[in-house]
């Protein structure tokens, strides 16, 4: 049972700008002359041509596919769905606040891990909703979102909507698909799971598989920025049932992804082996951080992404840490959130094996 917000529940909401792609399929053959978008004329002189080449210019120039038809198929052949069941928008972000805009009234409640992707509480009080939070699940070397303690919330809230990042930013700790399949279970019905899987791809174990295809009232999201290399370009996309898809597609900005970064998309999606060795290559990067900073004494937490985060005594220690850093023009992520201030977030980069960027994180330069 899908719960959309009362004002969108029962009122169709008509794109008047559906592009070009979409005229064609109406009509049974091409346009060949778009004449009626107002788009500027082609010119010799643009200083994009040396930025972006011939074709990058031409894409620039030309108004995109408001439903990136192209990058919905190859997404649904890589995720084992069907294209109406995927939605491209600028960011796993923008879907975020999608989501939320799709489902949720004033002063409905949204359902949180403290301390987890704070995007998600910006976008959330931006809509109205109202953000209940509850305590990771924390033990020896443990920092996981409490799935139990999530579902109770939202039975007792009557939650609208509950949001689990899996792996999570930023502890890195990943639930496997049959803990995701009791949490839905365990949710109300017509309360939807937002799910989001940016780190996804770096979960590569044969154990680490996600459940596959659409799951019911839950909005899977990913994104293109990490192991694709388009971070810049704003790429990401959600998987859910073709009804949460068809009404997301009729409040969504229509020309938010530009066509520039639809073809970088597809670019980079017809290349699987490209993604395949970033994620190998960040993999192995991230191992030797992890060895590097125990062998100074560190705690660091597990992690399915491409970052580890580094556990201090307190919050001061990891605040004095990352001041120093700062001053010194390195910049290591601490989270904004009181109940996670103690932790460091650091990307599994090159520079992060900088012998002193090491020194530093442990305390010791």
């Amino acid at each position: 049972m899908t719960r959309f917000a009362r004002h969108l529940a029962h009122h169709p909401i008509v794109n008047p700008f559906p592009g070009i792609m979409k005229l064609e399929a109406a009509l049974g053959h091409p346009i060949r002359a778009r004449i009626g978008s107002n788009e500027s004329m082609p010119q010799p002189a643009s200083p994009l041509l040396q930025l972006l080449g011939a074709a990058g210019a031409e894409l620039a120039r030309l108004y995109p596919d408001p439903y990136a038809h192209a990058l919905r198929t190859r997404a649904a052949a890589l995720n084992g769905v069907t294209a109406d069941e995927v939605l491209f928008d600028t960011g796993a972000d923008s879907l975020i606040l999608l989501t939320l805009r799709l489902f949720c009234n004033v002063g409905d409640t949204v359902v949180s891990t403290a301390g987890t992707y704070p995007t998600l509480r910006y976008f959330a009080e931006g809509v109205g909703a109202q953000v209940v939070e509850v305590d990771y699940a924390r033990g020896d070397g443990l920092l996981a979102p409490d799935l139990a303690a999530l579902a109770e919330a939202a039975q007792r809230q009557r939650a609208a909507l509950v949001y689990l990042a899996n792996p999570d930013n930023p502890s890195g700790h990943y639930h496997r698909a049959d803990a995701i399949a009791r949490l839905r279970a365990a949710l109300p019905a017509d309360c939807v799971l937002l799910l989001d899987e940016a780190y996804l791809d770096f979960c590569v174990d044969e154990d680490d598989a996600p459940p596959a295809g659409v799951l019911p009232n839950t909005v899977r999201l990913r994104t293109l920025s990490k192991a694709y290399a388009l971070a810049g370009l704003r790429v990401g996309y959600a998987i859910a049932a073709a009804e949460i898809v068809a009404k997301a597609d009729q409040i969504r900005p229509q020309y938010a992804l530009s066509a520039v970064a639809q073809a970088a998309a597809q670019a980079v999606l017809d290349e699987p082996d490209y993604a395949r060795r970033l994620i190998a290559d960040t993999l192995a990067l991230r191992a030797r951080l992890a060895e590097a900073l125990c062998a100074r004494g560190l705690s660091v937490l597990p992690s399915r992404t491409n970052f580890v985060a580094i556990a201090y005594p307190d919050a001061a220690v990891a605040e004095r840490i990352q001041r120093a850093l700062l001053a010194d023009g390195v910049a290591v992520h601490r989270p904004p959130h009181a109940a996670m201030k103690h932790l460091l977030r650091v990307t599994a980069h090159p520079q992060a094996l900088d012998a002193a960027v090491l020194d530093a994180l442990a305390g010791s330069a």
